[in-house]
């Protein structure tokens, strides 16, 4: 701790060595936020050189339409084959070149081994991806669920419930049976549970969210504080920079940032806060109100369609539901990105659908000569 604060308090750090011809126990100021941030913009850059020459590659080998199915896979690819290189390597990456900046671990200025660089390169490229790839599977698998349990009359008649009841048998006397028993108990509840994070996984996704932009917000107010971990990934990592090149007078600092962005948060922790309660007083509202008209009526309250028909409520929440899943694009089969619609009325995601017009200047599923001037961004629709 001693060290530490020593560090802290002079700004500098003796570090044992930086390449294999440098000078050792030189000590080095600790990088400011400037010059880490623009490392990192210069090391997103050259990371999208990287990514466009393997969807370049993989474009020529298996078509558009597959290179586009999998340009999240490709960026990946991208950014840890330039990651593997530079930091995996021992190296410094190029945007850190440009700057003048090198990667320590602790206070002695020692550089980090090879385990902790792997450990960034996965923290920073790979956990992503799956937390991306895993909660879109999740948000799949839990509106299907929440279909499949819609069109039935009860919870009772799903496969988890049975074999609930069919284990509240009473047990042989056989050690061996109570211990099968036993096992069943928590294979079965288990998956109960399991159901049930798939089931509401959709609707805490939003939540989920704004907490990870939250610690995203906060890890960048306290690096403009302290000035240490520009990324999650660092600060996982335990890795920070020196500044190695000629040294400045002024070197500037950005703590005036962190102060605006620590109003930031609050302002949008009152706000969250304020909209919860709303939101609590609006549902309690409408549930008495719904309940009074119930108790008057004996059914819901009635739905009128455009028609001015009556819907009843069981089609209702069908055609809800079904009005409230995003369409997906038929280039990349997910969720559309800002939604674009061609001439002849197909809508598919900007990126996808900019990235046919380079190869192919036609309409994927109708075949119609479009143009890039001809494509329409839509905005405030639901697709």
């Amino acid at each position: 701790m001693g060290s530490e604060e020593a560090v802290e308090s002079s700004g500098t750090v003796p570090l044992t060595s930086v390449g294999p011809n440098s000078l050792l126990h030189r000590r080095f100021a600790l990088a400011a936020q400037p010059e880490v941030m623009r490392a990192a913009e210069k090391d997103d850059q050259y990371a999208s050189f990287v990514y466009d020459a393997c969807r370049d590659a993989f474009r020529h080998l298996f078509g558009t339409r597959v290179a586009l199915a999998y340009q999240n896979e490709m960026k990946l690819l991208g950014q840890t084959f330039y990651y593997l290189l530079t930091t995996g390597s021992g190296q410094q990456t190029l945007g850190e070149e440009y700057c003048d900046i090198t990667q320590v671990t602790s206070p002695q200025g020692l550089p980090p081994t090879p385990a902790r660089r792997m450990l960034f390169i996965l923290y920073h490229t790979v956990v992503p991806y799956l937390a991306e790839r895993f909660s879109s599977r999740m948000e799949v698998h839990g509106m299907m669920l929440a279909d499949s349990l819609s069109e039935e009359s009860s919870f009772d008649s799903t496969p988890g419930r049975n074999d609930a009841r069919s284990l509240v048998s009473p047990q042989s006397s056989s050690s061996s049976s109570f211990n099968v028993s036993l096992f069943s108990k928590l294979r079965t509840k288990f998956y109960r549970f399991w159901l049930l994070i798939i089931q509401k996984w959709p609707s805490a996704l939003p939540y989920s969210r704004e907490i990870l932009q939250l610690l995203l917000r906060t890890n960048l107010m306290l690096f403009y504080f302290e000035g240490l971990y520009y990324h999650i990934s660092k600060r996982a990592s335990g890795i920070r920079y020196v500044f190695i090149g000629k040294p400045l007078n002024q070197r500037p600092r950005y703590q005036i940032v962190g102060v605006f962005l620590l109003i930031q948060l609050c302002i949008i922790g009152a706000d969250r806060l304020r909209r919860s309660n709303l939101s609590s007083i609006t549902n309690t509202m409408n549930q008495t109100s719904l309940r009074n008209h119930q108790r008057f009526t004996g059914r819901g309250l009635p739905i009128i369609n455009d028609d001015g028909n009556l819907v009843s409520n069981s089609s209702t929440v069908s055609e809800l539901q079904a009005l409230t899943v995003k369409s997906k694009c038929t280039l990349c089969l997910s969720q559309c990105l800002h939604p674009t619609a061609t001439i002849c009325g197909h809508v598919f995601c900007w990126n996808c659908i900019m990235e046919w017009c380079n190869e192919k200047p036609e309409c994927p599923l109708c075949r119609t000569p479009i143009t890039h001037s001809s494509l329409v961004c839509i905005y405030h629709a639901d697709f």
